[in-house]
């Protein structure tokens, strides 16, 4: 069967009346407003300098704390998910992330920018956006990959809308300005947005999408052949799978692989002599490209087998990064920008999925939080890794045979993986 006839049957016949599509929808909203303000860190960097003097580097440090402070804050934002439910956790995070926004349109020096967009919006990354993935996996006892492609998709889309947006209101109104207006309008949108957000689909009195009985065996002192079956208790289990970690090393592996692209690809172009322009125009390309791929690859991965589709996702990002040290001209660094697209926006999507076929309808809150950390640990050391390349070889060749051998490394992690036509442990089998 082909991967078109898959996707099609996998779209066809959705009920999209369930009420797990409003779940996916807010959501969605909520992956676009939150990933949108992270990605759009550059383009505040010159009107800084401007009006501060401050040196970029130091301004760049803003941005590494609030990666590290969003790794580790991660799995507190999945346990505070599981223990007070995604809503209220979502709603702790939004708060930071208005104190954050407002802070950092008022601060005067580099110590309170490092405070309040590091920090304080570091922590409002992990509460606002762990909980996501997990809390719409509760809604769906089938379709998870479709429900999974539509959220992650906004990953891609959210940035180049907001970004846009957000470079007229510069020009305009100026960083302050338009740091407090992105606020208040994300905060409002997410609190009209959280008021149709329900935890489970039992507080609602529906089953998961999907689901035929209630067959929600979660609860405390049950047992599955002999193995008490309480969420702490499976969680235990979970940490001494060898999946459990070896997701959160491929997480790292790819993110350190794209990492060193997305923030070393402007400078290599612009050390060949190709316009900033023009380079930044790659960089919207491979953007805009990724967003088929980020919605294709669960839908995919969720029909036929989530570990083949991870594998070629990750070699293809290592693969297809090579050809970029060798070329020159604009057009092919265009050519391989669109080709490199395609795997890249895959690379990540399939943790839930995997998650899922792993661990069954376990609750995947704390999990998941822990493959963020691991991802956005990720993230900060392949952006330095750039920088680090230039300041030792005096240009950006070498950080691409990195990006290249971080990913394929992953990629043969990945084949490590166990068979994921049936779940781990006895314990997962009758959960949801």
């Amino acid at each position: 069967m082909s991967f078109a006839l898959k996707i099609r049957q996998s779209i066809s016949d959705v009920d999209f009346k369930h009420y797990g599509w409003v779940i996916v929808a807010v959501g969605a909203i909520a992956q676009m407003i939150g990933s949108a303000i992270r990605m759009a860190f550059g383009i505040i960097i010159d009107p800084l300098v401007e009006e501060f003097s401050w040196d970029p580097k130091s301004i760049g440090i803003a941005y590494a704390i609030m990666s590290i402070v969003t790794a580790f804050s991660s799995p507190i934002a999945g346990y505070c998910s599981m223990k007070i439910g995604a809503r209220k956790t979502m709603y702790i995070g939004l708060i930071l992330f208005l104190i954050g926004m407002m802070w950092t349109a008022l601060a005067t020096t580099i110590f309170e920018f490092y405070i309040s967009y590091g920090v304080i919006f570091g922590f409002a990354q992990s509460l606002f956006l762990v909980p996501v993935i997990p809390a719409v996996a509760i809604w769906f006892k089938k379709r998870l990959g479709l429900a999974t492609g539509l959220i992650i998709g906004m990953w891609s889309l959210g940035p180049a809308i907001v970004i846009q947006l957000m470079g007229i209101m510069l020009d305009s109104l100026g960083w302050q300005q338009t740091f407090i207006i992105s606020g208040i309008v994300g905060t409002i949108i997410m609190v009209i947005s959280l008021q149709f957000f329900r935890n489970t689909p039992q507080e609602m009195n529906l089953l998961p999408y999907g689901a035929t009985t209630n067959n929600n065996n979660l609860d405390k002192n049950k047992n599955i052949q002999g193995e008490n079956i309480d969420s702490m208790n499976l969680q235990k289990i979970v940490y001494n799978t060898n999946a459990f970690w070896s997701l959160m090393n491929v997480h790292f592996l790819g993110c350190v692989g794209h990492a060193v692209i997305l923030i070393g690809l402007v400078p290599l172009m612009i050390s060949k002599g190709i316009s900033y322009t023009d380079s930044v125009m790659c960089l919207t390309i491979i953007m805009v490209v990724s967003i088929s791929t980020r919605f294709l690859t669960p839908i995919l991965g969720d029909s036929i087998n989530p570990k083949i589709i991870m594998f070629l996702s990750f070699l293809g990002q290592g693969l297809f990064v090579i050809p970029w040290v060798f070329t020159e001209d604009k057009w092919m660094f265009y050519l391989v920008g669109i080709l490199w697209a395609i795997p890249y926006g895959g690379e990540g999507t399939l943790f839930p999925i995997m998650n899922r076929k792993y661990y069954g309808f376990f609750p995947m809150d704390t999990t998941y939080g822990w493959q963020i950390l691991a991802a956005s640990l990720g993230m900060a050391l392949g952006g330095f890794i750039p920088g680090l390349v230039f300041d030792v070889t005096g240009g950006y060749e070498y950080a691409i045979w990195i990006s290249a051998f971080f990913s394929i490394l992953g990629a043969f992690v990945i084949l490590t993986l166990e068979t994921t036509k049936k779940v781990l442990r006895p314990s997962f089998e009758n959960l949801g």
